[in-house]
């Protein structure tokens, strides 16, 4: 064994609330990892708990509830939050990572987008480095006014994946009904995921998709990517019913069983995932609500619950195994009563209005872009895009709380995912 290692045998009781957690285990703690927790900056040792040696103190520390508790108590305790180590220690003991809020953002000033992570823990922000694409994104139709579109991105606990978005193309040739001369079209703007490691705080290129989709289905579950349905620069009914997965470790597409049907192609949408299933609903533009649910166990799409396909009526996120449907339109958030097929009003909120591009925090809330309404003159059209990220947390007692996040500086936010912190020299 290094000198540099302790390895320790311990046997020790630690107090959460009314449990108490009795544990025996064998472990290699590097001595770096422990020593940095102990200089408060001022040149004078400090241990993270009074009494304990600083193994220990992080062992009970990883059990506290909420971080935001160990906020501000000392410079020592703030490093801690940081380290890979205690986040590590906090998974394995059931309690939640440190998650950032990551958000591309569009410039009011001159259109250019970027991405910019928020750190909950410090209320701060900071700049991800530039993706290796050029983001000419087109987010409005010039042809109808209120129609926006929206950057379809999807994360792993691990990753951020940029899947789909659309930019402008001319039409060229001879004019025809479908394609007249002048006329601008839409196409797929990326043709391949573009993925960001916050650990590395790198972005890489994955290989290229099958098809370049635009208006798809993405979603997460294992930590593999799916894509499905949508349109390439032209509507086929092939594309619109097939589906593939990509697993960035070994950055391989795999093809998967196609659809039951091209209803899922006419709006970008995220996939939502609960007990290991994917499951999807047909939006806007569709007469007949479809869903459909993957098992990726057996490969195979069945049909969504009759009751849970008709409530699906706006941007569904899963918090906590329950489903949640944000109806921003009135106001109102609802929840999926399985055991009754039936969906309920569990609150009603005006701030719950224009409120989409929804996610799931993994901590018992959800967020959102607050975004600005159409004007009824048409010089608002409609958007996918705001300056404040609300956040609702469902399980706060006695009654859910709603608090906001201001984009910094002249962003507007045209997307969000929510997963692990970005290494950097974050200064407390």
């Amino acid at each position: 064994m290094r000198e540099s290692d302790l390895r320790a045998t311990k046997r020790f009781k630690v107090s959460a609330g009314e449990d108490q957690v009795m544990e025996e285990r064998e472990q290699v703690v590097s001595m770096t990892d422990l020593q940095q927790f102990s200089d408060d900056g001022d040149g004078s040792s400090s241990s993270l708990l009074s009494g304990l040696p600083e193994e220990l103190a992080m062992e009970c520390l990883a059990r506290v509830s909420s971080l935001g508790s160990l906020r501000g108590v000392s410079k020592s305790w703030q490093k801690l939050v940081y380290s890979t180590y205690f986040q590590q220690l906090r998974v394995q003991y059931g309690r939640t990572e440190l998650s950032w809020v990551y958000t591309l953002v569009q410039s009011t000033r001159d259109g250019s987008f970027k991405w910019q992570a928020y750190d909950p823990f410090s209320s701060q922000w900071h700049d991800l480095p530039p993706v290796p694409h050029v983001m000419d994104f087109q987010l409005s139709n010039p042809g109808c006014i209120g129609l926006s579109y929206s950057v379809q991105c999807a994360s792993t606990r691990t990753k951020l994946v940029m899947i789909a978005a659309m930019k402008l193309r001319e039409s060229h040739g001879s004019p025809s009904p479908c394609k007249p001369r002048g006329v601008v079209m839409l196409e797929p703007a990326l043709e391949r995921p573009l993925i960001f490691d916050p650990a590395q705080r790198l972005w890489k290129r994955g290989s290229c998709f099958r098809v370049p989709r635009k208006w798809c289905v993405c979603g997460v579950a294992d930590e593999k990517i799916y894509v499905a349905s949508g349109s390439g620069k032209d509507w086929d009914r092939d594309v619109s019913k097939s589906a593939e997965v990509y697993d960035h470790e070994k950055d391989v597409w795999q093809r998967l069983n196609n659809l039951s049907s091209s209803k899922f192609s006419g709006e970008a949408m995220s996939a939502v995932t609960q007990g290991g299933k994917l499951y999807i609903a047909s939006g806007r533009g569709v007469f007949q609500r479809e869903g459909a649910v993957y098992t990726p166990s057996t490969g195979l799409w069945t049909k969504m619950e009759p009751g849970l396909r008709k409530g699906w009526t706006g941007s569904c996120v899963s918090v906590k195994g329950k489903f949640y449907v944000v109806d921003d339109t009135a106001g109102k958030l609802k929840v999926y009563a399985p055991e009754r097929e039936e969906w309920t009003v569990f609150m009603e909120d005006s701030r719950l209005k224009n409120l989409e591009s929804i996610v799931s925090t993994g901590d018992g809330k959800l967020c959102g872009i607050v975004c600005t309404p159409p004007s009824e003159d048409g010089s608002k059209p409609g958007c996918s895009k705001g300056n404040l990220i609300r956040v609702v947390d469902v399980e706060a007692q006695p009654a859910p709380l709603i608090f906001d996040i201001q984009v910094p500086g002249d962003g507007q936010a045209v997307a969000l995912q929510v997963l692990s912190m970005m290494n950097s020299d974050i200064q407390t």
